[in-house]
C-alpha cells in the first residue's frame, strides 16, 4: 500500500485542516472505509484503521436515517470525553473525518472548514463503489 500522506491530497488536508486550530488529525477514504489520504499528524496504520472505523459509522448513521424517515446523512458527530469525532461526506462515496485535539474545540469552525473543503475539491474527492468482477471469482 502506498503512503497516504506523501500523495497529494495528503498535502492538501495538511494545509486545510492540519493547520485549524483544535484538529488533531483528518483522514480521506472511500465509502467502504479505504484510506486515500491523511494529516501527518496521524500514522498509515492508524490512518487505516480509523478510516475502516469511519465507515462502520457511517454505515450505522444511514441506518439511523433510513429508521427515522430521513433524506441522507451529511454529517455526524462522537462526542467523547477526551475530543470530539467529525465525519461529513466530500464527494461520490467519499468521506473526511476529524478528530480534535480535545472536547472542547470550536466544532463550529472545524466542521465549517470541512465543509469547504469538500466544496471545494468535490468531484475529484468521488470515488466510485467498487465491484467483485464475478468472472474472475473462482
Amino acid at each position: 500500500m502506498s503512503d497516504t500522506h506523501s500523495n497529494t491530497l495528503g498535502w492538501l488536508l495538511d494545509e486545510q485542516l492540519g493547520s485549524v486550530e483544535g484538529v488533531r488529525y483528518a483522514v480521506l477514504m472511500s465509502g467502504d472505509g479505504l484510506l486515500k489520504a491523511r494529516t501527518r499528524t496521524i500514522g498509515q496504520e492508524d490512518g487505516e484503521k480509523l478510516a475502516a472505523l469511519t465507515a462502520s459509522l457511517r454505515a450505522a448513521g444511514r441506518a439511523w436515517d433510513e429508521f427515522t424517515g430521513g433524506a441522507g446523512v451529511r454529517q455526524q458527530l462522537i462526542e467523547c470525553v477526551g475530543n470530539v469525532g467529525l465525519t461529513t461526506a466530500a464527494g461520490q462515496n467519499t468521506m473526511l473525518s476529524v478528530c480534535t485535539t480535545g472536547p472542547h474545540a470550536d466544532i463550529g469552525l472545524i466542521g465549517r472548514h470541512m465543509a469547504e473543503l469538500a466544496v471545494r475539491l468535490g468531484e475529484q474527492l468521488g470515488t466510485g463503489q467498487r465491484h467483485t468482477d464475478r468472472s474472475t471469482a473462482g
